[in-house]
This record gives C-alpha cells, sequence and structure tokens, in this order.
C-alpha cells in the first residue's frame, strides 16, 4: 500500500480507503466495467439518458427511476437515490431552458431577413395555471408558451409581439378556434386573415348529431336484442299465434329503425368526409384551383346535409350548432384565398404565363396532395388524395412544358412547389395535440413550474422530429443546430457518488414490552 500511495501521490490511510470502498463497490460480475474509464462514460451516458428520455420528457417519477437503477445494478457505482435524481433533473431543466434562447440570439447575430410563418394560438389550463401558446404551424416551432394571468386582446397582443419581433417573424395568416382576442389580435396587432379552424367545427358537429346518432343506434340495437330474446322466450312457452305474430312485427319495426338509424350515420360520416375534402386549394375530384367563394359553396351543400340529418332521425339542435357551423364558413373558407394570395406572390411577375400556369395548375397539385397525404391518418381520406395525386402526377408527365424543362429548372421549382405546398393549413389539431402533452406533463409531473415548461419548450423545438429527421427549429431558421442531448452531455458535472443509506425501522406502537408487576 505504501508504494500503491507513493505512485499516485496519496496518503497510505486513503489508499486503503479506496481499495476497501472498490472491493465493496464489486458485488457483480459486470462490476469491473464501471471502474475503467469507458465504464464511466457509459455509466454517465446510461444516467442522463434515462433522467432526459423517461424523466425530461416522459414525466417519470425519480422514486421509479430510482427502483430502475437499482433493479439494473449500478446504485454501487453512482448516486441514484430518489433526491440525487431530483437535484439532477433540476440541473437538466435550467441547462436546457437555457439551450433555446441561446440558440435564438446567435440566429438572430446572423441577421436573418424577416420571414412569414402561418400562426395558430390557443390557451390552455392547467389547474389554475393559465398558459399562452403559439405556434407556426408550417414548421410546428413554438413561438410563444408562457404563462399569463388572462387571455385578452392586451395580454396577447404584449407577448405575442415581443416574441415575433424577437425571432423576425410576420404572420401571414393565422388560424384559431375563433375566440375574440385570437380574432382581435389577428385583424388588429398582426395584420392578417383571421381563419376558422375546421378543426373544431368538425368536432362541434360531432359531439351533437355524431354523439346523438350513436346513441340512438345503441339504444335500437338494444331494443332489437329485447325483441329477439323476448321471441326466443315466446317459442319455448308455445305461446299463440297472434302473440308470435305481433312479436315478429315488433322486431321488423326494430329492424327498419336499426337500418334507418344506420344510413343516417352513414350519411353523417359522409357530410363529415366531404367538409374535410372541400376545404382545398385544388378540387379533390378533378385538380382544377379553387377559390374561397368556392369552398363556402361546397360546406353549404354539407350543413344543409348535416340539419337533413338531424330532422330525419329526430335530434334536436338545442345549442343551434348548425348554425354556428355556417357562421363560420367563410371564415373556414379564407384559408383557401390567403394561400393562394401567399403562392402567386411568390412567383416573379415576369414568368411567362404558359411557365407559370405550369406551376400552379400543373407541378403544385403533384405537391399539394402528396402532402395533404403524409398529413391524413384518416383511410378514407388517404383513398381520396391517392386518386388525386395519381391524376396530378399522370397531368404532370404529360405536359408539354414538362419535357422540355431542364434537370436544373426542374429542381428549383420542385423545391418551390414544396416550399408552398406546405404552406397550406386550415386547422389548429398541432395547437391542440401540444395543449394534451402540456396537460400529461401537468398531470404526471404533479405541477408545471416555470423551469420545466421551459425546458418542455426547448425540447419541441430542438429535439422533436417529423419522418425526414428535422427539427422545428431546423425547418424555420434553416440551419442545423448542436444535437440537444450531446450538448447536455457535454455539460454535465461527475455523477452523485453512492452513499450506504441507513436502515430505518419504524417502531411499531403495538409491540408491548412486558414489565414486571
Amino acid at each position: 500500500m505504501r508504494q500503491i500511495a507513493q505512485a499516485v501521490g496519496l496518503t497510505k490511510d486513503s489508499v486503503a480507503r479506496s481499495l476497501a470502498a472498490l472491493s465493496q463497490r464489486n458485488k457483480y460480475p459486470e462490476s469491473h466495467f464501471w471502474e475503467t474509464e469507458e465504464g464511466q462514460v457509459w455509466l454517465g451516458l446510461l444516467v442522463m439518458g434515462t433522467l432526459y428520455v423517461f424523466g425530461l420528457k416522459g414525466n417519470q417519477g425519480a422514486e421509479r427511476m430510482a427502483e430502475f437503477f437499482k433493479l439494473i445494478r449500478v446504485s454501487t457505482h453512482v448516486g441514484v437515490s430518489p433526491t440525487a435524481l431530483r437535484t439532477m433533473m433540476r440541473e437538466m431543466e435550467e441547462r436546457v431552458a437555457e439551450f433555446g434562447p441561446m440558440q435564438e440570439e446567435q440566429q438572430r447575430q446572423k441577421g436573418r431577413v424577416e420571414q412569414e410563418i402561418v400562426g395558430s394560438g390557443d390557451e390552455t389550463w392547467l389547474g389554475d395555471q393559465l398558459l399562452l401558446v403559439l405556434m407556426d404551424l408550417i414548421t410546428g416551432y413554438l413561438v410563444l408558451e408562457a404563462a399569463a394571468e388572462d387571455r385578452s386582446y392586451e395580454t396577447w397582443a404584449a407577448k405575442a409581439q415581443a416574441r415575433l419581433e424577437a425571432l423576425g417573424l410576420g404572420v401571414r395568416h393565422f388560424i384559431s378556434d375563433r375566440g375574440k382576442s385570437l380574432i382581435k389580435l389577428a385583424t388588429t396587432s398582426l395584420g392578417c386573415f383571421a381563419g376558422a379552424d375546421i378543426f373544431h367545427a368538425q368536432y362541434d358537429l360531432s359531439k351533437w348529431l355524431g354523439r346523438s346518432l350513436q346513441g340512438k343506434l345503441g339504444q335500437a340495437s338494444k331494443q332489437l336484442t329485447e325483441a329477439q330474446e323476448k321471441m326466443v322466450s315466446l317459442e319455448e312457452k308455445k305461446a299463440g299465434p297472434e302473440e308470435i305474430v305481433q312479436q315478429e312485427q315488433g322486431i321488423r319495426q326494430c329492424q327498419e329503425k336499426l337500418r334507418a338509424i344506420e344510413a343516417g350515420k352513414q350519411a353523417y360520416h359522409q357530410a363529415q368526409r366531404s367538409v374535410s375534402a372541400a376545404v382545398h386549394a385544388f378540387s379533390v375530384a378533378d385538380n382544377t384551383p379553387q377559390t374561397s367563394a368556392q369552398v363556402e359553396t361546397h360546406l353549404e351543400e354539407q350543413a344543409q346535409r348535416f340539419e337533413k340529418i338531424a330532422e330525419e332521425q329526430s335530434v334536436t339542435d338545442n345549442q343551434d350548432v348548425a348554425g354556428k357551423f355556417r357562421r363560420q364558413l367563410k371564415d373556414v373558407a379564407s384559408s383557401v384565398d390567403a394561400w393562394w394570395l401567399w403562392t402567386k406572390e411568390s412567383l416573379d411577375r415576369g414568368l411567362k404565363a404558359e411557365l407559370s400556369a405550369w406551376l400552379l395548375y400543373i407541378l403544385l397539385p403533384v405537391f399539394y396532395w402528396h402532402h395533404q397525404l403524409q398529413k391524413t391518418q384518416n383511410p378514407d381520406m388517404k383513398t381520396l388524395y391517392q386518386a388525386a395525386w395519381q391524376k396530378a402526377q399522370a397531368a404532370y408527365a404529360t405536359h408539354p412544358v414538362t419535357q422540355t424543362m431542364s434537370p436544373q429548372d426542374v429542381a428549383h421549382w420542385r423545391s418551390w412547389a414544396e416550399w408552398a405546398s406546405g404552406n397550406f393549413h386550415r386547422a389548429s389539431s398541432a395547437v391542440e395535440g401540444r395543449n394534451g402533452c402540456l396537460a400529461q406533463s401537468y398531470g404526471n409531473g404533479r405541477g408545471l413550474t416555470n423551469r420545466r415548461l421551459a425546458a418542455l419548450t426547448t425540447i419541441h423545438n430542438y429535439d422533436t422530429r417529423r419522418l425526414d429527421g428535422s427539427t422545428p427549429a431546423e425547418r424555420l431558421y434553416g440551419a442545423h443546430f448542436p444535437n440537444l442531448f450531446e450538448w447536455l452531455l457535454g455539460q454535465r458535472e461527475a455523477l452523485p457518488l453512492p452513499r450506504q443509506a441507513r436502515q430505518r425501522t419504524a417502531p411499531n406502537p403495538l409491540d408491548f414490552k412486558t414489565v414486571a408487576a
């Protein structure tokens, strides 16, 4: 031990204590690996990765993660008590929260040209806490995610304008659930179109008509089952012919009622699909360009279908849902004209008429329907979009301009078509999804501090990825950023050392000790 102490520059007692601790740690076959330099690096990666994925992103508690670390037998080499893990989580949240503003400041110093976005905003309540969420629907970047005292127009304008100016962003089109403060924010403060959200419009219809039809269907199915069971009982009892005939007539009436409700429900679903298929820049039937007026006409037809179905199925509209839907038609359809205006302005006015027509009505539908095909998850809508996409591809392949276009020009205009097709948005469902994520974080984490909220915002912007591997920040800025988790690994300090926990025993008040009389 004296020789070892002299070689490493420690006292003999320190070497003795270190060797004793090493002997205690090496309890398992794999323990020797954690003593190596490579093992220490991997151990840090394991602990940080678990805290990042399951703690920060997955909202798992420190007690459960501590249990996991003990199960995989690393608690002998690193401190993984719930208290130690909470301390590391707090440090991780602070560093992650610093990453986003630091990257935004670097982009600001580069002097970026102002960029236009399609904005969408909403408010969400987490207990007594009110959060304002503003997102760019094109890239998915969270422009604003902050706590507020109220959701008035003044509060929205102050917070949204400050963030947009700091990021160098302008809003071309704003989609919301028609909250008065959000409409005023778009038209007064942001100076852009204030479109209505098709997601909320269809959801209100489903709560009114869809839910009522489903309830009637269940009730009619139950009545038919009861009638059939009664018929079986009558046959077993050998009831009279008149009673049998009367019951058979009752069964037929239940079957007719059930078929009528099923037909109404099928018509309702078809009308909902028609609403979704109507709100597009191109007609899903023949790829011809649409105007907002045409879209509004198609939506009015579906509104009449909803009212007819409700009348046939005796569904009352006490909340005037059909009227509310009809009052939003113009604002829902406004997305189409807003997109066409933006798209046509992006083209050079000096382009030849033939080339301009080819770009807008031949090339663009190919990318537009491919974009919509990737977004939808509904099988019926996928079938419609697939057919429209194939028609657009066939028209593109056989057009004379396509045959004469050089590969360089094709690549240039394809990039433009990709950009333009990604600018069409008609729903704020992405914001609603974000609200759901925040609600889950709030519920699982038993609260949501400002530090945790800032960290979650940064994670969304810099560490959520689409199928192409891009993050919202990369799509917004058109630049590459450091990998957030790898950056965190470079910032971490030494892992806490394990401590021998005291075995605490709770006294049993029922364990009476005998006392001599």
